[in-house]
This record gives C-alpha cells, sequence and structure tokens, in this order.
C-alpha cells in the first residue's frame, strides 16, 4: 500500500502541474476550454489526495508497519479512536490531512463558482493550484512530509501515539483547529484574484464573508479546545501558557478577527479597502508562519514536531507569496482609496478601527514574544505577556460594549445620553458591587499577599463586562419593541428570535461578544489565583492483588480548603480495550492517589489525581525501552472556583537521594517474578516510606471560561448556518 499511497501522491502533484498551467494559458489566450480544464483537474485532485488519506487511514488501522509513519506514531495496542487520530500525531500525517482539507474546500469553492464567467475566477483557481502544489510538492521530495516511506524490513512493533494526545479533546481539537487554519486560504485567494485582476467591486466582499467567518469560527472553537485540553491534561493548573505553538493559532484568529469587524466598514462606508486587502494578506501568511513554527523546529513547545526539513520551503513559500501579494496591494493602491473619510474618531467606524488598531498590535507583539529566543536569547515568557496583553484585553472589552451603541459619522458626545449612559451606569454598578463582595467570595490563604494591580484589573474587567451584558441588553430590547410596534401581533418571544434570525450579523455577532465576556471575566478571577505544593507522607502495605498500596492521614490545608491524604495505589492500566491482557508493550503504570476533601466542616467529593507512565516502545525489537510520563489530575469544580490538585514527584522519606523508580520497580513486579518467591522479593525492593508532593490550585471563576467557550461555539454556529435566511429570489 505505500507504493499506491506514493504513486497517488506523485499523480497529485502531477496533475496540479497540469491544472495551474492549463489555467495560466487558458488566462493567457482568454481561451475558456482551457480554464474550465484546468478547473476540472484542480478539483479532480480532490479525489485523489481522498484516496492518500483513506489509504494511511486503512495503514494505521492495520497496523501496517511497513509504511514508517505507522511505526512511529500508532500502535496495535492503541484503541481504535487513537490509532485514527494518529493520523494527526505526527507531521507527514498532518500535512497530508492538512492537503486533504485544503483541497476538499477549494473542491467547494470551485463549485460554488462553477457558473460564473468573471476574470478573477481563473486567477483564483490558479492561487488556489499553486498552495496546493506545494503540500503534494513536499510529500513528494521532502522525507518528512512523506506518509507512505517504507520501513524496511518492517518494524516488529508501533511506538505507539504521543501520550498527551491519548484524550479526548485530541479527538476534535486538531482537525477543527486544522479546519480554521486550512480555510484561510479560501477567502485569501478570493481578495487576491480581486486585487490582481483589478475588479475590486463590492460583489466579492459578499463571497468573501462568509468563508472567512467560517475561518475565524474553527479557529476560535480549535483554541478553546486546546484551552480545554490543556487545563485537563497537562496538571499545571491553567489553560493558557503563552507557549509559540498557542500563539501561532491566537495570531490568525486575531486578524481574521480585525478583518471581520472592518469588512463591515467597508461594505457600510466604502472605507478600509486598503487595509482589509492588508489584513486577508496576513491572517493566511500568518496561519502559514503557525504551520513553519510547528513543524521548522526552530521553536519548542509541548504542541510541536521535532526539527525537519521542510521548514525551509515553508518560510520560503511564506516570503515569496508575502512580498508579492504586498507589491499588487501597494500597485493597485489607487483603486483601494476610501470612498470617504473619517468624520469622527469616536464614531462607529472610528471605534472600528481603533479594534483593529488593537487586534493587529496585539498580533505583532505576540510574533516578538514568539521569535524572542532567536531575537534575544531569552524567551518572553507568561508575565511579559501578560504585562501588555491585559491592558489590551481591557481596552477590547471596552470597545466591544461601545462600538455597538456608538453611531455611524456621529461622534459619542452625539449619543451619549441617548445609547451609553445607562449602560455606563450599570457596568460601575456592577464593579461597585463586585468589590463589595469579591474579598469574601473567593479562597484566600491568610498568609498571602494579593496583587493589587491584578485586583484593580480584576474590578475593571468585571465593571466592563456588565458593560457590555447592559448595551446588548439595551439593543436587543429597543429592537424588539421596534419590531413589535411594527408588528403588533408578535409576542415578546417570536419579536425577538425573527429579530435574531433575520439580521444575524448584527444581533448573533452581540452573541459572540457577551461569550467573549464571559471568557475574560473567567480570566479575571487568575487575579485571586493560589497555588501551592504540600509533601504527604506513606507507608506501604501488603500487596494487595496486582497494586501496591501505600497509606497516609497527613493533611494540608490551602485557604478554606482541608486536603487529607488517604491512599496512593501502583497499579496497572492497559492502553487498549477493555479486557485485553497485560502485557509489557500495553501497560501503563499508574500513580493514583486519593485526598478527602473539606471546605470548613462541609466534606466535598473525593478527589483521585494519578500520574501515568505509559510504555515506549522499540519499533526494532518490540521490547520496552523506557517510560513517558503524563498528568491526569483531579478538578473539583465548583460554580465560583475549581480545586485543582495534581500528584507530582514521589521522593524516600528521607529527601535524600535521587527519588526512587516506582514505575520500573512496578514493571519488574508485574512482569519479572517467575514464582511467588521471587514476587515477594521484588515487592520488598519497594521503599516502605515515601513522600508524595501534591500541586494544589485554587482557580476562581473558571467555570466562566468554559460557559464562554460553549457561548461562542453555539453563537458562531447559528451565525454560519443558514437559519432563519431565506432563499434569495
Amino acid at each position: 500500500m505505500n507504493t499506491l499511497g506514493t504513486i497517488v501522491i506523485a499523480a497529485s502533484f502531477s496533475l496540479l502541474i497540469f491544472s495551474f498551467f492549463q489555467t495560466i494559458y487558458g488566462i493567457l489566450k482568454q481561451d475558456r476550454k482551457a480554464i474550465e480544464l484546468g478547473r476540472v483537474s484542480l478539483m479532480a485532485n480532490f479525489f485523489l489526495i481522498g484516496l492518500a488519506f483513506l489509504i494511511l487511514l486503512t495503514q494505521l488501522l492495520r497496523s501496517d508497519y511497513s509504511n514508517y509513519y505507522v511505526a512511529m506514531h500508532s500502535s496495535e495496542h492503541l484503541n481504535i479512536f487513537y490509532q485514527l487520530t494518529a493520523v494527526w500525531g505526527g507531521s507527514s500525517g498532518s500535512l497530508l490531512f492538512w492537503n486533504f482539507l485544503l483541497n476538499f474546500f477549494i473542491f467547494v469553492v470551485l463549485w460554488q463558482t462553477r457558473k460564473a464567467v468573471h476574470d478573477r475566477i481563473p486567477v483564483m483557481n490558479a492561487i488556489l493550484a499553486v498552495l496546493a502544489m506545494f503540500f503534494s510538492f513536499l510529500a513528494v521530495f521532502f522525507g518528512d512530509a512523506q506518509p507512505f516511506r517504507e520501513f524496511q524490513p518492517a518494524a516488529a512493533a508501533g511506538r505507539g501515539l504521543n501520550p498527551l494526545l491519548q484524550h479526548w479533546a485530541m479527538i476534535i481539537h486538531p482537525p477543527i483547529l486544522y479546519v480554521g487554519y486550512v480555510s484561510i486560504a479560501i477567502p485569501f485567494a478570493i481578495a487576491m484574484s480581486a486585487l490582481v485582476t483589478g475588479q475590486l467591486s463590492q460583489e466579492w466582499m459578499k463571497f468573501i464573508r462568509r468563508w472567512s467567518i467560517f475561518s475565524w469560527f474553527f479557529l476560535g472553537t480549535g483554541i478553546l479546545l486546546g484551552s480545554k485540553w490543556a487545563y485537563e491534561e497537562l496538571g499545571w493548573g491553567g489553560y493558557w501558557a503563552w507557549d509559540p505553538v498557542e500563539n501561532a493559532s491566537l495570531m490568525p484568529w486575531l486578524l481574521s478577527s480585525a478583518f471581520i469587524h472592518s469588512i463591515i466598514i467597508q461594505e457600510r462606508r466604502g472605507m478600509l479597502k486598503f487595509w482589509n486587502m492588508v489584513l486577508i494578506i496576513l491572517a493566511f501568511h500568518f496561519s502559514l508562519l503557525g504551520t513553519w513554527i510547528t513543524r521548522s523546529g526552530v521553536l519548542e513547545g509541548p504542541h510541536s514536531f521535532s526539527k525537519s526539513t521542510i521548514g525551509t520551503p515553508f518560510i520560503i513559500l511564506i516570503g515569496l507569496s508575502f512580498f508579492f501579494f504586498m507589491g499588487v496591494v501597494l500597485y493597485r493602491r489607487e483603486q483601494l482609496k476610501p470612498e470617504r473619510n473619517l468624520e469622527a474618531i469616536t464614531s462607529k467606524e472610528g471605534s472600528f478601527l481603533l479594534n483593529n488598531f488593537l487586534l493587529v498590535m496585539g498580533c505583532l507583539a505576540i510574533l516578538l514574544g514568539v521569535f524572542s529566543p532567536l531575537l534575544y536569547g531569552t524567551e518572553f515568557r507568561a508575565p511579559w505577556f501578560n504585562s501588555w496583553g491585559i491592558p489590551a484585553g481591557i481596552l477590547l472589552l471596552l470597545l466591544m460594549g461601545a462600538s455597538p451603541l456608538l453611531a455611524w459619522r456621529k461622534g459619542a458626545d452625539a449619543v451619549f445620553f441617548a445609547t451609553l449612559l445607562k449602560p455606563f451606569l450599570v457596568g460601575i454598578l456592577g464593579a461597585g458591587v463586585y468589590i463589595l463582595i469579591y474579598s469574601n467570595l473567593f479562597s484566600r490563604d491568610a498568609y498571602s499577599y494579593g496583587d493589587i494591580l491584578a485586583e484593580v484589573y480584576s474590578v475593571i474587567t468585571v465593571g466592563l463586562g456588565v458593560f457590555v451584558f447592559a448595551g446588548v441588553f439595551q439593543e436587543y430590547y429597543r429592537g424588539i419593541k421596534a419590531r413589535k410596534e411594527a408588528n403588533p401581533d408578535e409576542n415578546v418571544f417570536v419579536a425577538g428570535t425573527r429579530m435574531l434570525t433575520k439580521n444575524k450579523r448584527r444581533y448573533g455577532g452581540y452573541i459572540v461578544h457577551l461569550s467573549l465576556v464571559l471568557i475574560f471575566i473567567g480570566y479575571a478571577g487568575n487575579a485571586f489565583k493560589q497555588n501551592t505544593s504540600i509533601r504527604f507522607f506513606y507507608d506501604i502495605t501488603p500487596p494487595q492483588g496486582e497494586e501496591i498500596v501505600y497509606k497516609s492521614a497527613d493533611k494540608g490545608i490551602l485557604g478554606n480548603y482541608q486536603i487529607v491524604a488517604k491512599s496512593l495505589k501502583i497499579k496497572p492500566i492497559s492502553t487498549g480495550s477493555v479486557g485485553d491482557e497485560f502485557l509489557i508493550q500495553n501497560t501503563i503504570v499508574s500513580q493514583e492517589a486519593m485526598y478527602e476533601i473539606f471546605l470548613g466542616t462541609k466534606t466535598l467529593p473525593t478527589l483521585t489525581t494519578e500520574r501515568r507512565f505509559y510504555p515506549q516502545i522499540s519499533h526494532l525489537s518490540g521490547g520496552f525501552e523506557t517510560h513517558i510520563p503524563t498528568s491526569e489530575p483531579a478538578i473539583l469544580s465548583r460554580v465560583k472556583e475549581d480545586l485543582y490538585i495534581q500528584l507530582g514527584a514521589i521522593e524516600h522519606a528521607d529527601l535524600s537521594g535521587e527519588n526512587p523508580d516506582l514505575p520500573m520497580a512496578y514493571m519488574d513486579y508485574m512482569f519479572g517474578a517467575k514464582d511467588l518467591e521471587e514476587r515477594i522479593s521484588l515487592y520488598s525492593q519497594f521503599p516502605k516510606r515515601i513522600v508524595a508532593n501534591l500541586e494544589i490550585w485554587v482557580n476562581p471563576l473558571v467555570k466562566f471560561v468554559w460557559a464562554g467557550s460553549l457561548l461562542y461555539f453555539f453563537s458562531g454556529l447559528f451565525i454560519l448556518l443558514p437559519i432563519g435566511e431565506g432563499k434569495k429570489k
């Protein structure tokens, strides 16, 4: 099957070359038949790449170890879901997945434009053919991008999927994020075709808008899912670390957000035409830059792949494409002049422009932070990002609340009393109430001192959040009132529903704003976040079946919480389906610790946290090599805060020497004993007393982050889907 897959990829590359030159020939000679042949062959490439993708999936399911990618990223001991998701667990597989998605979107947009005869359509086809050709080129000529490399002789076993990816969110997070990354190519190609041909009428904006919202929606959803994965899987008590690859996905989302807002101004006021072209160019190239960061090996992070040879062609493509299209923008600058000038900086269009400025400056600041190790020899960490990111976010929150209440062309002073005053007063009241209650609302450590600046930021954020909610409520109230006056037979619910569905861009956008407000309020809780580490002593007990059990009765306190240690078990977990026989190759060693939790005199649910040690198998011998540790935190989630605990390192009771290698000792105990006597001997090798470190966090308002994430998903989906949209005549 490797040979078949390689032939299919080579055929794809050849077909794309043919499509590109046919399209260029048709453009130059104005030959419609040549253009049509180029279009059809470009659409046909989707089926070739789809076949290649299906071949790789089949090899993963069959554990075909003659395939290098399968041997390095999968195993017969994985369950079927992780065998399938291994397709994006490595560089060449994820690039094939990227290629598949790209060609799917190309197929869709070419089908949408099949009846269009505009001169810009063939140029769009040529741009997309070049982009698709690049990914097939990588898969043909670069070993790191070849998903069908032979492994001869066939590997003895698969090394398995990265344990960090063996999580429910990783089944859906990467493909959703990839959809956002890849689909940016479509609005980019549409915009650049209009730019190259000089056909810059407003018509192209209607076509590009839905594709832009589509990309923005999936990028945002993917980022939020990644935050959920980081919170539940990495065991560090947080959901955003300003990791280079996290930032790589955030940057095109910020630019897409700016573009979606600024095209509103172009449609309504004929302004920002030049700026919008620059924005879509930046958004597309930053999506490619994120791919380059992930795969070049220049920067490292928990999401990145190992260093590969494809970094060079990627950065060459990014550079050539960026400077070429920026040159075309400059060439067309006379045609991109605004139809009107900005009349008031505090008008609606002025607030949108300031919103754009903050988003783009934030993106460039993140870019500086991402490349700080190369530029300054030191990595800029979370405090640096937060030092400017929090004030910038607060300003964005202010604009989010004010922009819907401002008027076109008029300054804020002209509408302040009519639209801004009431929400502003409600926001001040909300901030005042929050000031009165927050000191008693969150669990506080009596021995710690708060960060005054962080608390001020938290109060401002909550106050602005209330301001946004009040403003949106006012807009909905006025909209429903106006509709009821025009349609007296409608009740409030019907009027509100029809108002929402008939003007989804406006009123659906307000719901998106509310989702972001909830997320910001969740972030504001970090001002009161607490973290500590507590050591608990454990004593070994007689063996209980296959488990090694330690007991403790030690107690620890953080804020209002009391944590009582109970047991610490070392036990086996199978990597495969339920009922599998335990083997060295499929046995995860789990260190599982249970803790009773008390809040004052109230007993809360018992929490169980783990450290799991996954077997790393030699693909040459099929034998055990080493363990890969992962964290499995326990989270007690309450409305106002989460209690988050994670078992840490285990040490000797006297805290001297190296930490005991309990996973290897357990593997010997589990698989090394030939008889009962030898098993008892191996049991005696376990230390009689140990110290287990427990990392504890109290994370206030985290539920708001996840509630906002859900609202973002449903509101974005509502805007995207043709709900309530009548058929156009």
